[in-house]
């Protein structure tokens, strides 16, 4: 018999004298009954324990998925609050810009509210004055030229 037992083009065993290797052959046929084992035992626990083995692996696989979801809705939440928080500092920048030109405006407008109401008084106070010496000036008139039927000495007495 000149067959050989081979594995993927492979020779399982070592060629001796009398044909394989005995070490070689008994080796080889303990791992075929530890698999024979295992499978038996698998067979035993029947289809749930595949069934089981396969949820186990699907759940661990959905709980790495929810946690890289929950990771990845961290991560959005984080960067909308430090956008929203950029975007609050950059309105109370503007804020305090517009206020402070606000500010400054009433600040010019108190400033030329002063200088007119200045002014007004200065114009009241030249038209009073200006008013007291026409009159000074028609009763000056009136004193030194009186009407025809005025005596001198009635407009004497007024001033």
């Amino acid at each position: 018999m000149s067959e050989e037992l081979t594995r993927g083009g492979e020779s399982l065993f070592k060629l001796a004298r009398r044909g394989y290797e005995r070490e070689d052959v008994d080796s080889y046929v303990e791992t075929l009954q530890r698999q024979i084992r295992e499978l038996q035992a698998q067979l035993q626990q029947g289809p749930d324990a595949a069934v089981r083995e396969a949820l186990e692996r699907v759940g661990a696989e959905v709980a790495n998925v929810l946690k890289q979801a929950h990771d990845t809705a961290d991560e959005v939440v984080a960067q909308a609050e430090r956008e929203a928080a950029q975007e609050r500092a950059q309105a109370k920048r503007e804020a305090a810009h517009v206020t402070a030109v606000a500010e400054q405006r009433v600040h010019e407008l108190d400033l030329d509210t002063d200088r007119i109401w200045g002014e007004r008084e200065r114009i009241v106070a030249d038209a009073r004055d200006l008013a007291r010496q026409l009159t000074q000036l028609a009763d000056l008139a009136a004193a030194r030229f009186p009407s025809d039927g005025e005596p001198t000495a009635q407009l004497n007495a007024r001033n």
